[in-house]
């Protein structure tokens, strides 16, 4: 039998992770070969006791079928017929020589993985197939066994012949047309960095109770750069600096920064210490942990808890901009921190007159990301793409224009757009509406049915709101964006504490809602003359009609966010049903909205191609 270790690799760091796959097999005594295709990583490891059985039944097998039916046939091929239970001379020594059975040493071999590869996003484990050798893999054994045996029967050359003559058969099984052995693997790394540190290598600098705490260069390891080094000294002159509220300069791994124990106005990265501090001062579910403590460490967006909620610096929507140190010497100084107590630490923007710190030297690293990750896992890099439209945006990602997709784009930053791609886009569903809320109030209680009195009542209620809403100019204010909706919902509904229009105040509060789902607020499809629209003044006249019942602002910002994600799955669905397009590519800013992307992963139909924004690619 034979495996198959598939991994996804798009890693920047991919000959990391193979020499440490190659040096493991290596380590194993065991035959390993590689392969990427389709930006996946194939880890090919033999059963060699099992294939020399299954050679030897195969053999069996042929020399039972051969046909004698005449002298001639006989004579013919005598070598071959009384070969044919004979084992290749390379095989045999390999057999005489190992102490364990390959099938224990590949679970050896999967065990050691799931301990000593990084977790890492951009290369994960997929999956174990296995591969059942057949009569073209024999074949070419045979052929090159006997073309080795002219060249060499010595039992040095045991090993280099075996994995040639291996290699050579595994190619008529596999969909290569070259595979690399660990061997080779090995000899090709040579590009080692300041930031590969194993597992093992970084729980023993982080325990301030081991004797490599705070060394920076583990001795003899061939993956890691040495760092200009300095001693545990150093660290904990920082740390009484930062004790002493000081800011410190720092050089990290992705440029000069300026630490402190409290916001500062240039801060713009909390790192949270370890993992329990995530937990401890944030909401934060399994999936974020898991990314954020990932190898390429990531930062993300967070709702801190409310008790903590004045510690931390807040973007307009209420959240924090947060990380695990992504550097050995940021790591370091969490790690001392925590034994005082202290979970967190900010990052700011250094003055320009501050003194330059010392140099560690880093590798040039891959660029920070700020991600938006699901409860799913699924995550969503927040870079906005330059020098894109919205046409090379979706060419981007649907590489076949002639099969149909379906398009969804929602964006703060530009118009709407509900496309079906077959050669060229066609219009699903045209968005155009009033984003004045004194139109749109106007409007409801003219045109809805009991609007009027929804509107007296809503006046009565909330006498302040009224005011500020018939303060506005009478001026048209026609839209493209359907996420204008949450502006003229957050000034109607009163959130906007400026007195202007304002979705993140809209936001800010559907963050503040601790369960999973809110009330169903109307994003209602109208049909006329074979065209759909939204019904769009519907949905503010659904969110007044809770706000009259006194849903709290939490509830009902939720709400709005929820029910729209559940309408964009309910149109992918009848979409599928009635134009049968199973491709949907959704794109634009709305995905990076923490609640938005959960909830229409959660509604969207499990039956469709779902495409998502590549990294750096979200919006333009």
């Amino acid at each position: 039998m034979i495996y198959d270790f598939r991994f996804l690799n798009t890693s920047e760091d991919a000959d990391f992770f193979l020499y440490l796959l190659a040096s493991q097999a290596n380590n194993l005594n065991l035959e390993a070969f590689f392969y990427t295709q389709d930006s996946h990583t194939h880890c090919i490891i033999p059963d060699l006791s099992a294939i020399i059985e299954s050679y030897l039944q195969s053999q069996a097998t042929q020399n039972h079928q051969t046909p004698q039916t005449s002298q001639d046939s006989i004579q013919s091929a005598p070598t071959h017929t009384a070969q044919t239970n004979i084992l290749p001379h390379t095989f045999t020594l390999y057999r005489n020589s190992q102490n364990i059975v390959d099938s224990q040493k590949i679970l050896d071999f999967a065990n050691d993985i799931s301990l000593t590869l990084p977790l890492s996003l951009y290369f994960t484990f997929k999956e174990i197939t296995p591969i059942s050798p057949n009569q073209a893999f024999f074949k070419k054994l045979s052929l090159q066994e006997s073309n080795h045996a002219k060249e060499s029967n010595e039992s040095s050359h045991t090993h280099k012949n075996l994995t040639q003559i291996l290699s050579l058969a595994l190619l008529e099984l596999l969909p290569c047309p070259t595979l690399f052995s660990s061997s080779q693997i090995i000899a090709l790394f040579n590009t080692p960095k300041t930031y590969y540190y194993t597992p093992l290598q970084t729980s023993q600098i982080l325990n301030p109770k081991s004797d490599a705490f705070a060394f920076l260069n583990p001795p003899l390891s061939i993956t890691h750069k040495p760092l200009a080094s300095q001693d545990r000294v150093y660290f904990l002159q920082i740390l009484h600096a930062l004790k002493d509220n000081q800011q410190v300069s720092l050089h990290t791994q992705r440029g000069i920064v300026s630490l402190s124990l409290t916001p500062t106005p240039n801060t713009h990265t909390t790192l949270a210490c370890d993992i329990v501090s995530l937990k401890t001062y944030f909401r934060i579910h399994k999936a974020q942990i898991d990314v954020l403590a990932s190898f390429e460490k990531p930062l993300t967006h967070l709702v801190p808890k409310e008790v903590f909620e004045k510690h931390f610096p807040l973007n307009a929507t209420g959240l924090v901009k947060v990380g695990l140190p992504y550097d050995m010497p940021l790591a370091i100084i969490g790690a001392l921190l925590l034994q005082d107590d202290i979970g967190y630490f900010f990052l700011s923007t250094p003055s320009q007159d501050s003194k330059p710190p010392f140099d560690f030297c880093h590798s040039p690293a891959p660029k920070e990301q700020i991600l938006t990750i699901s409860q799913s896992g699924i995550f969503i890099d927040n870079r906005i793409a330059t020098s894109h439209t919205l046409t090379s945006l979706i060419r981007e990602h649907i590489t076949d224009l002639t099969q149909r997709h379906l398009v969804i784009y929602l964006s703060t930053r530009h118009k709407s757009a509900f496309l079906v791609y077959e050669d060229t886009p066609k219009v699903l569903l045209d968005i155009y509406f009033e984003s004045n809320p004194k139109l749109i109030l106007q409007n409801i209680a003219t045109s809805y049915k009991s609007g009027d009195n929804l509107i007296k009542n809503f006046t009565s209620r909330f006498p302040h709101l009224i005011e500020s809403i018939n303060a506005l100019p009478d001026l048209e204010q026609p839209t493209s964006n359907l996420i204008d909706i949450f502006d003229s919902a957050a000034f109607t509904l009163g959130f906007s504490t400026n007195g202007a229009s304002d979705k993140n105040a809209l936001f800010y509060r559907a963050y503040r809602f601790v369960r999973e789902r809110g009330p169903r607020i109307d994003y209602t499809l109208l049909r006329e003359d074979n065209a759909l629209s939204l019904d769009y003044h519907r949905i503010i006249r659904s969110s007044i009609s809770f706000k009259c019942a006194d849903m709290e602002d939490e509830i009902l910002s939720y709400g709005i966010l929820d029910s729209l994600s559940e309408f964009i799955a309910t149109l992918v669905r009848d979409t599928k049903t009635n134009l049968q397009i199973k491709k949907v590519l959704l794109l634009g800013d709305m995905l990076s909205n923490n609640i938005f992307l959960d909830r229409i992963l959660g509604y969207l139909p499990k039956d469709i191609h779902l495409i998502l924004p590549k990294d750096g690619l979200l919006d333009y």
